[in-house]
């Protein structure tokens, strides 16, 4: 991943994720993922900084069990100071949802920088057809 420094104040560093779920490769491949997002978090320190997606980690606020995914989103928020919005502001729990299953996989998470300019964060639960199991979320940000 090549970064190249911003010379202003009015940037925002937005990084789009996605954790592996499965297979033998896993492990490996979202340790070098979530070291890949440290190394941007300390090169944009002084920058808001938002990671979002698809992390795949559960963190047992719908009753699911706690993953292995989970715990490197916890060890990496908790090792950056990054505040996880869907358990401390969330509006709406379930970020992924089947016929079958509704779960939360699907997480914002921002350093102080950030936080400072969140208003809200929630999700929209199936007002749009996007053809996906995945919902929608809405941060508001000034």
């Amino acid at each position: 991943m090549r970064c190249k420094k911003v010379q202003t104040n009015k940037c925002i560093i937005l990084v789009v994720c996605y954790m592996t779920t499965t297979g033998p490769l896993m492990q490996e491949d979202n340790v070098k993922k979530y070291t890949t997002l440290e190394r941007v978090v300390q090169e944009f320190s002084s920058f808001p900084v938002i990671g979002m997606g698809d992390m795949n980690g559960h963190v047992g606020t719908l009753g699911e069990k706690v993953n292995e995914n989970d715990h490197k989103m916890i060890n990496f928020s908790e090792g950056n100071e990054f505040e996880n919005l869907n358990v401390t502001i969330g509006n709406g729990l379930h970020t992924c949802e089947s016929k079958e299953w509704k779960t939360a996989i699907n997480y914002v998470l921002v350093n102080h920088e950030a936080r400072q300019h969140v208003r809200e964060m929630y999700v929209v639960e199936n007002e749009f057809d996007i053809d996906t199991d995945h919902r929608m979320l809405v941060l508001k940000y000034e």
